[in-house]
């Protein structure tokens, strides 16, 4: 009877969350006219190009196009990076390895704004490259590809080094009595790794295709984008839908059959597999390809934050006379003193409401977790969940939340429409942490408590969440990190007098890169940074030392 109940309460969890906002979007979408308001307006000639060149089977091929190329280009930018680094960071004994492994971690969560704001404020047109004295190159296509490599390649270090760790120590032995270690590395550690780089590859594909933050800025029409501008200019989810169903199929498949493929590798892989991996020793080339490694990511996060800096503390100038502006210590101190005085209720409330939501995505991926342990249609469940989750771009996810919930005013018009978005868009990453964390749980201490008559509550509450609690608090961490920076759905379903410091980002930006914004970039960062810490030490752990 607990079981059925405990079951009950995650499938209506999921359908409030997931499902029926999905079901309302196709209905919605069905039906001959949609009587939805547009949120707030489009610049009007932005409007009304982008009514002048929409329709006819034209564009839509070439919405796939721009979104194929932007997300094969952030591929061919973040993955041999990030797969490189993650091989020299998890599994080598590189120098500097564990310094840079914690800025990438903090670096893991950093919004997404945020990154656009660091980038185009230092190489882009917002910014004008003041502080290097050269033109911009960040603009267009170009600097989506760079923008979205650049936020995507902390998740390709970790996913790519946490399946990197988990190869098998006993055949990387086996291995080395018949090849060199060089050969072993390609034919045993990255092979065995494949399934772990392939989810890599996918998180890519699915942050750069279902994100419409940088390409707005940039006016770069993917599909994404062209959803959130098809509602706002009023077509509702029938043009919004329309734009937004090819990638969700493609993307929504992919995350399909990746999670499923490696759903049933994991259970394959020997409890070895989980103990301590062997570290290859570089001898000589420890500390050369230790700098290299710190060279390169250094130069990723070091030259954004550097712009904002320089940003953020330029004085004077007067355009008139030719004179540029020169940076002053005492410039950056007033303008974090102002960023800091209007940032700090937008900071507590997104602290506030992504807490909320931490805690609900993180409550029902660990019921999902839990329940798919002995159940193939619950495993079933979780793998359409995180399809839809992940498929699904944030524009689009807002619009579900908007069609199912604006009838429900105290829920549309509260801060709840707020909560329930920022928990969507962060369930499949609480999933993807506390699957593997669960399913690695010993059986042997389940069973004994069966035995000793405890129900499946008790053996749930007394013994599960006991031993998973590190991947619990590091899946809530997460999930907190990720709510307090959600943009694109927030921005379509946040109700007047909700404000988060990621729309004040998204309001700033469309002004340019200016000192004032710099400022507020930099205030958020130290808070991103300081609660980004704290999940990264929670991660750290869970992995390294199991559930």
């Amino acid at each position: 009877m607990t079981g059925r109940l405990a079951g009950s309460l995650v499938l209506a969890g999921l359908t409030i969350l997931v499902y029926w906002p999905a079901a309302a979007t196709v209905l919605e979408a069905a039906r001959p006219t949609a009587d939805v308001a547009a949120p707030a307006a489009l610049d009007p000639t932005a409007t009304a190009a982008v009514a002048a060149d929409s329709g006819g089977v034209a564009r839509p091929a070439r919405l796939a196009l721009e979104t194929l190329i932007v997300a094969a280009g952030a591929e061919a930018l973040a993955m041999p990076v990030g797969v490189a680094l993650a091989l020299l960071l998890f599994r080598t004994d590189a120098w500097g390895r564990r310094p840079l492994l914690a800025a990438l971690g903090l670096a893991l969560f950093v919004p997404l704004p945020l990154h656009a704001t660091a980038w185009l404020g230092a190489f882009g047109d917002a910014g004008r490259m003041q502080a290097f004295g050269v033109r911009p190159f960040l603009v267009g296509r170009t600097g989506v590809v760079v923008v979205s490599a650049m936020a995507a390649l902390p998740w390709v270090v970790l996913l790519s080094g946490v399946g990197l760790r988990l190869v098998e120590p006993e055949l990387e032995e086996a291995a080395l009595l018949d090849m060199p270690a060089r050969r072993v590395l390609w034919s045993v550690t990255i092979r065995r790794g494949l399934g772990a780089i392939a989810a890599a590859a996918l998180a890519v594909a699915v942050l750069t295709a279902g994100d419409m933050t940088v390409t707005d800025l940039l006016q770069v029409r993917t599909y994404a984008e062209e959803a959130y501008v098809q509602f706002t200019l009023g077509n509702g989810p029938a043009g919004a839908a329309a734009v937004a169903l090819p990638p969700l199929v493609v993307l929504g498949a992919g995350v399909f059959v990746l999670a499923r493929a490696l759903g049933r590798d994991a259970p394959a892989r020997p409890a070895s597999a989980f103990g301590r991996a062997k570290v290859w020793r570089l001898g000589p080339w420890r500390i050369p390809l230790g700098a290299a490694a710190v060279a390169i990511a250094g130069a990723v996060l070091a030259l954004p934050l550097g712009g904002l800096v320089w940003r953020a503390g330029r004085v004077g100038g007067r355009a008139t006379l030719g004179a540029p502006p020169s940076w002053s210590p005492a410039g950056l101190v007033v303008t974090l003193r102002a960023a800091a005085e209007e940032c700090i209720d937008p900071i507590a409330t997104s602290a506030l409401l992504a807490a909320v939501a931490a805690t609900f995505a993180v409550a029902l991926a660990w019921g999902l977790g839990w329940l798919g342990r002995d159940s193939r249609a619950w495993r079933g469940v979780a793998l359409l969940t995180v399809a839809l989750t992940l498929a699904a771009p944030g524009p689009v996810a807002g619009m579900a939340l908007l069609l199912a919930y604006r009838t429900v005013d105290a829920i549309y018009d509260a801060p709840a429409i707020v909560v329930l978005a920022m928990a969507a868009r962060t369930l499949p990453y609480a999933v993807l942490i506390l699957w593997p964390a669960l399913r690695a749980l010993p059986r042997e201490q389940l069973d004994a408590a069966a035995v000793d008559g405890w129900g499946p509550a008790a053996r749930a509450w007394r013994v599960a969440l006991p031993l998973s609690r590190r991947a619990t608090a590091a899946a809530w961490a997460s999930c907190f990190v990720l709510a307090v920076g959600e943009l694109p759905a927030t921005n379509l379903l946040a109700p007047p007098g909700v404000d988060t410091i990621s729309q004040l980002i998204w309001s700033l930006l469309h002004t340019g890169v200016e000192s004032h914004l710099a400022g507020v970039a930099l205030v958020t960062l130290s808070a991103v940074a300081a609660a980004g810490g704290l999940a990264a030490v929670l991660l750290r752990n869970a992995v390294s030392r199991g559930p």
